[in-house]
């Protein structure tokens, strides 16, 4: 039996929108993948207690701030590989931390700072940072004076040997304000393989990053931003974004709108990270950005999950014909190509791609959570 006309066209209509999709994001794919830098000599690991940082000479003195809450398990495994970069200062800021994040950042050999209460209309990562930076420029007995660049790194980031080396020197040949990078995603667990990945599907298949002049969107990884320290003071640091949840997007445009030259590159086997522990934790962490990463407008955020639904799971329901089979094929190969792109060229991480028709459905719950109510993150509530 055959389909009535009707849902013939129906069905075209979805294959065509869902390969229309497909194509525009294996250009912008096959654009970032020639023009997005790639940070690695060696890789990152895990457990990597002791490395040695290349010798190859840096241009500027930088600060490495590390904004901590709740950190006290991480930091043993991220701290090390960051303390032996190089960088003239190594700080922490304890955000209030219940589990003894100060005492093992301290026995591990970085600065600690205590952090002050949170103020009103400031979200926790904005007033950590805003008070890293006032520790990282504050004066010194050092006699080369303020640091030329301030380096904002998150508590899990992996940093290889050199990779603080070359991330300075990418920012001197572009005479970046920031750089700013995707690490390397470690998806240790099966629950992290389902969500976490989509952050990279949608950023380097969405946005041409080298495209950062307006009108093109500008996008930009709180993980680890490198500011050149005038440029940060002249956008106004992280005082001038104090209650967004995606201040890293927010700080890339103002610099973009400063006419400041912005880099965006991977972390290739430079940098990685280990973002969540499991399926929930990436559902909670996914839900706190995606108001701000749709302009906080519901529409958007509705219109943005029934797209991917139509690309993704619909062709897998339509009748099989030539068109509906390529297009199936596109739902695998796209999360495949991205996991490469991104160094993540396992057979595990490249299996990932089978689980390109279900991605709509696993992301489902972080949508409904953003749509339903204000963002929660890590003991905290924003409206």
């Amino acid at each position: 039996m055959t389909a009535p006309p009707r849902g013939r066209g129906v069905a075209s209509a979805l294959t065509a929108v869902a390969l229309g999709v497909f194509a525009v994001r294996a250009v912008v794919l096959a654009v970032n993948a020639l023009t997005s830098p790639s940070l690695g000599r060696v890789e990152a690991t895990p457990g990597r207690r002791r490395v040695e940082a290349t010798p190859e000479r840096r241009r500027g003195r930088v600060v490495a701030l590390v904004p901590a809450r709740d950190e006290a398990r991480r930091l043993p495994v991220s701290l090390p590989t960051l303390l032996v970069q190089g960088a003239d200062r190594v700080v922490v800021l304890d955000d209030d931390s219940s589990d003894g994040t100060a005492d093992v950042a301290a026995a591990l050999g970085a600065e600690v700072a205590a952090g002050e209460p949170l103020p009103a209309g400031w979200t926790g990562k904005n007033w950590a940072c805003h008070q890293l930076a006032a520790l990282g420029t504050a004066d010194t007995p050092d006699p080369d004076g303020p640091p030329d660049y301030l380096l904002f790194t998150d508590a899990d980031v992996v940093w290889s040997p050199g990779a603080l080396d070359e991330l300075l020197a990418l920012a001197d040949r572009r005479d970046a304000a920031l750089v700013t990078v995707f690490p390397r995603q470690l998806t240790v667990r099966g629950g992290e393989r389902l969500v976490t990945p989509l952050i990279d599907a949608a950023v380097l298949g969405l946005v041409p990053t080298r495209l950062t002049a307006a009108p093109a969107p500008v996008v930009a990884n709180g993980q680890v931003m490198l500011f050149r320290r005038d440029a940060y003071a002249r956008v106004g640091g992280h005082e001038a974004v104090a209650g967004e949840l995606v201040e890293d997007v927010r700080l890339a445009e103002r610099v973009r709108d400063a006419g400041e030259p912005l880099v965006v590159c991977r972390g290739g086997r430079g940098i990685a990270v280990r973002m969540y522990d499991g399926y929930r934790s990436s559902l909670l962490g996914l839900a706190k950005s995606i108001p701000g990463l749709h302009g906080d407008r519901r529409s958007v955020m509705v219109a943005a999950w029934l797209t991917a639904l139509i690309c993704w799971t619909v062709p897998w329901l339509l009748p099989p014909t030539p068109a509906v089979r390529l297009a199936r094929l596109c739902t695998i190969a796209d999360r495949a190509v991205v996991a490469a792109l991104t160094g993540r060229r396992d057979p595990a991480s490249l299996a990932e791609g089978l689980l390109g028709p279900l991605s709509p459905l696993l992301v489902a719950p972080a949508y409904l959570r953003a749509l339903g109510g204000p963002a929660r993150w890590r003991g905290r509530s924003y409206p």
